[in-house]
């Protein structure tokens, strides 16, 4: 599959280049196909042609809309990931959304990042699973903050350790839908994220503003 095919013809000169700086041809089709769902996804949402749109960045970094004269649909938020095989792409109207989906891998050495990314409550909820659920824990830890994060803006360089997502030590932390009140400037009202349905060997979690600005 040829990134100048007809499955890839929405697409702008600046996104077939990114795609083609990835090494594998297999990860530069994934982040085409990625981008092009998107792009027929706002389509449908706007009314707009897909080839048309064009993506700018607010004042967080987050991506929105843009036309020569500002932002447009500025009620319409959206987020994409990507890893391995597989992407998410969550959109929403009048909310901030975030989604993460991660490849798993088996033998990874979490107990060498959870510094990283766990805070002590999710460190005592991780500690009483079973051993053979903490490589699954330890992704559904990490697929929830960053969702969380990208909602607020801010990705994972402020930190991962400075909130938690699990509720307390007890035989199931992983409750289906995770709130917090994360926001200290009072612009956003509490935060809200779920994981979600994923193919086998990836996790995934999708996060959401009650409501919120862009």
């Amino acid at each position: 599959m040829e990134l100048d095919g007809p499955g890839f013809d929405v697409l702008s000169d600046d996104e077939r280049a990114r795609a083609r700086r990835f090494v594998r041809h297999e990860d530069a089709i994934r982040c085409a196909a990625t981008r092009a769902v998107l792009r027929r996804a706002l389509a449908e949402r706007t009314g707009m042609p897909a080839s048309e749109l064009r993506f700018g960045r607010g004042a967080l970094g987050r991506p929105l809309l843009v036309s020569a004269k500002g932002i447009l649909h500025a009620g319409l938020d959206f987020n994409v990931s990507h890893s391995g095989q597989h992407g998410l792409i969550a959109l929403a109207t009048g909310r901030r959304v975030g989604v993460d989906i991660e490849m798993c891998c088996p033998d990874v050495n979490w107990q060498m990042i959870k510094g990283a990314v766990f805070a002590s409550r999710d460190d005592a909820c991780v500690a009483v699973l079973p051993a053979l659920q903490r490589v699954d824990a330890f992704y559904r830890v990490w697929t929830a903050k960053e969702a969380l994060l990208k909602v607020l803006g801010l990705g994972i360089a402020k930190g991962m350790t400075w909130f938690s997502v699990l509720e307390g030590e007890h035989e199931d932390p992983f409750v289906r839908v995770i709130s917090r009140q994360l926001d200290d400037a009072g612009e956003l009202s509490a935060l809200n994220a779920a994981w979600c349905g994923v193919p086998p060997g990836y996790v995934g979690c999708v996060a959401w503003s009650e409501s919120g600005p862009r």
